[in-house]
């Protein structure tokens, strides 16, 4: 990773100092009809192209912050989802927990009713029985 970081500066630095150079070019007709064509090349120097090299370095790193940022807002508004579902999810276990706590607490009831019933309903018979046997 570290020799193509390398490989990628230099290409870019090459590409700006290429691409920062400025060409003139005159063309001047001389007295017997030729054309003289002169060009001058102006390379930037090492400061100028270190100063675009600085600038497309902040440029890059304020777009990496600024997505770093939205992943960042994305991850917590998707946290909170999580939470108010969660929070959703334990308040409705709650609400099943505490019917079926009413409906066993109701069956418990019924159950000691009839229990009661029959152990009234014993007496009685144990009573009938006794009477039928002394007459």
């Amino acid at each position: 990773m570290t020799t193509s970081l390398k490989t990628l500066l230099a290409a870019a630095t090459l590409s700006l100092s290429l691409g920062a150079c400025s060409t003139e070019t005159d063309k001047t007709k001389n007295a017997d009809g030729s054309t003289t064509t002169t060009t001058e090349v102006t390379t930037p120097s090492a400061e100028q192209v270190g100063d675009k090299m600085e600038a497309a370095g902040d440029k890059a790193e304020a777009k990496m912050d600024a997505a770093g940022d939205k992943m960042d807002a994305k991850m917590e508004e998707a946290g909170d989802k999580m939470d108010a579902a969660a929070d959703k999810a334990k308040a409705n276990a709650q609400e099943a927990g505490a019917k079926m706590d009413a409906k066993m607490e109701a069956a418990g009831n019924k159950m000691d009713a009839m229990g009661d019933a029959a152990a009234k309903s014993a007496s009685q018979t144990k009573e009938n029985m006794k009477a039928a046997a002394k007459q």
